[in-house]
């Protein structure tokens, strides 16, 4: 209860702040919407006092007397989420702007299954893949949920060979991490990834300018305001780590570390590069520093 307690007060906040932004309209009725639903679920939850019986044949239903004594809680799956209708007006818009800015830019669209064979996805994401979702064995083959969806297009490509040797592919679609959510931050074991993929033989850069194009539409499309684009390329975060005296035995793992900087403070990242990882001190210091 005290946990649901912080997050209305916190969507509380939220409303006030968009609505003193000013704040487009449809944005601010989600939110509002969202918060509602936080104060209904608060008001389901709380004891409530017992009333007078109108009769005295008056009897508690078998309904209630079941769930009496199962004591289970109605309530959505840790990391999950349902959208309400305003929600998804709002997710529509989202979508529908960025598949248009995608199809400006020759994209054309594939769907594959939310789950995968597991060797297909093992051995892809280093120590994150313990927060892929594994299926039980059904039928012979082991599976698991999707974690994202550059591997399945990966496998998508290898499998369908000259085909689509050349392609600009969008997916807009859920993906799945046994992570432990953060909510109020937006870490959901349950999400939507929007994947642009330039697969093929171009000049070198090429692809990678025009994603930066694309990103800049979407954003000026969707009148987010003024934004800041920061590029992440694994070389640049390698040579951060090289000239700060990290391993190259441990950059994978010291990665992955660095990557819960959005959920932890530095004191306790620092901690697990030193204590679990092995990472000598002064290394981590100059990590820091950036």
């Amino acid at each position: 209860m005290e946990a649901l307690d912080k997050r209305i007060t916190e969507q509380g906040d939220l409303v006030r702040s968009l609505k003193s932004s000013k704040a487009e309209k449809d944005r601010i009725a989600a939110e509002v919407a969202t918060l509602k639903a936080l104060k209904a679920e608060r008001e389901a939850l709380a004891p409530k006092e017992p009333k007078e019986a109108t009769t005295s044949t008056a009897s508690t239903s078998k309904q209630d007397e079941k769930k009496a004594k199962s004591g289970f809680t109605l309530k959505s799956a840790k990391g999950t989420k349902d959208y309400t209708p305003q929600e998804m007006a709002v997710r529509e818009k989202i979508f529908e702007t960025i598949i248009k800015v995608f199809k400006k830019h020759g994209g054309v669209t594939i769907d594959t299954p939310v789950f995968e064979l597991k060797e297909i996805l093992s051995g892809k994401y280093g120590e994150d893949s313990k927060l892929i979702y594994d299926l039980e064995d059904q039928g012979g083959e082991k599976c698991s949920l999707r974690y994202d969806l550059t591997v399945p297009f990966a496998r998508f490509l290898a499998m369908t060979g000259k085909e689509y040797q050349n392609i600009k592919r969008y997916h807009i679609a859920k993906v799945y991490r046994r992570d432990q959510p953060a909510m109020t931050k937006g870490r959901m074991r349950e999400f939507y990834q929007c994947d642009f993929d330039v697969a093929g033989t171009y000049d070198p850069m090429i692809p990678d300018s025009e994603i930066l194009r694309i990103l800049t539409e979407c954003l000026t499309e969707l009148n987010l305001g003024d934004f800041t684009i920061k590029i992440n390329h694994r070389k640049i975060l390698d040579g951060i780590f090289e000239v700060c005296g990290v391993p190259e035995d441990k950059i994978r793992t010291i990665s992955s570390a660095v990557d819960k900087l959005d959920k932890l403070p530095w004191a306790d990242v620092r901690k697990e590069m030193t204590e679990e990882k092995g990472l000598d001190p002064q290394a981590a210091d100059l990590i820091g520093e950036y």
